[in-house]
């Protein structure tokens, strides 16, 4: 938007060229200057600051979606953010990408052309060790993944992948399909190395490891519904409510989550001398009768009531009831 002059400074420029200090040339030359525009033609800008904010904010989702399954599916929190998104040409994300490495090159029926999704082997070593039990540690030497590692990977990230499809349905639906899994970058040509791409950056923690997670999307893959990727377009289609797939993947996400249940066999208050006094052998009367039920908690709640007794020879519980909730109406003395 050009700039507003107040009269002082309206008074001030004529004066200056009245008085020669200022020729109309030189103002003419200032407005030009103004109006040139650097344009680096081996490094083409494709799209607009804001197809690249409706971008981020697809990626957010999609984030969001990894973050939550990967939590459900190796029992431990797991943290995705937003690093970075960026125009850079072909030639430049592959020299990016330090090998081994975990490539996958999807597409889909609805896209012209196959995109990228690269995997730092902190994480997929770290996803591995915790799918077959262990911790999730970190590894400070790397190495090409063996078949049945490179089968759980690929498992994994198929799985991934369909969070990406739900992340997409509010602008341009399609459903990924893994083409092929690559562990060095040189072997995966699918565009002209000096053709321009949308490179998203993910930083993913799981557990105690930390690396990154690149999307790689070509820019003539893009453009092809380019003109979609517009805020407007974005809230317009987000407005339509949750799909039945949508759904289904919450319900799914949710059971998976993981529960604490707990047992309480009865309660009795003491004092802190009486505490102090107990010594081995003394006996505690709790508030319950040994034939009376048990309460079983669910994440600190009262939900059922219980029988306790043995089971395959473990102590166990067997649930008798629900508890009753206790309305607002009935505490209040209504």
């Amino acid at each position: 938007m050009p700039e507003v002059l107040d009269q002082s400074e309206i008074d001030s420029l004529l004066q200056a060229l009245e008085t020669g200090e200022l020729s109309a040339e030189q103002v003419k030359n200032e407005e030009e200057e103004k109006k040139i525009k650097i344009y680096d033609f081996a490094r083409p800008s494709k799209f607009s600051k804001e197809q690249l904010r409706t971008l981020e904010m697809i990626h957010e989702n999609f984030a969001r979606g990894v973050s939550n399954y990967l939590s459900g599916r190796m029992r431990t929190f797991v943290e995705i953010t937003n690093a970075s998104i960026d125009q850079i040409t072909y030639e430049e994300f592959m020299r990016s990408i330090t090998p081994p490495t975990f490539l996958g090159v999807f597409t889909a029926p609805e896209l012209h052309g196959n995109a990228l999704v690269e995997l730092n082997l902190k994480i997929v070593f770290a996803m591995i060790d915790r799918l077959l039990g262990g911790i999730g540690g970190v590894y400070q030497k790397f190495r090409a993944l063996t078949d049945i590692e490179s089968t759980l990977a690929k498992s994994e990230l198929i799985r991934i992948l369909s969070t990406l499809k739900e992340a997409w349905n509010d602008i341009y639906p399609f459903t990924p399909e893994l083409v092929t899994i690559e562990n060095n970058p040189q072997f995966v040509q699918i565009i002209p190395p000096n053709e321009m791409v949308v490179m998203v950056t993910l930083d993913v923690k799981l557990g105690e490891a930390e690396g990154f997670m690149n999307l790689c999307w070509p820019s003539s893959l893009l453009e092809s519904f380019a003109s979609k990727l517009y805020a407007e377009s974005y809230f317009k289609e987000g407005t339509q409510g949750v799909s039945e797939e949508e759904e289904k993947r919450l319900r799914e996400l949710l059971e998976e989550s993981i529960l604490n249940l707990s047992v309480s066999i009865g309660e009795v208050k003491l004092t802190l001398e009486e505490l102090l006094d107990l010594d081995e052998g003394d006996v505690i009367m709790l508030d319950r009768h040994v034939d009376d039920l048990v309460d079983l908690y669910v994440n600190g709640k009262k939900k059922f009531k219980c029988i306790p007794g043995k089971h395959k020879g473990f102590k166990a519980v067997k649930i008798v009831e629900p508890v009753e909730e206790i309305t607002e109406e009935i505490v209040n003395g209504q």
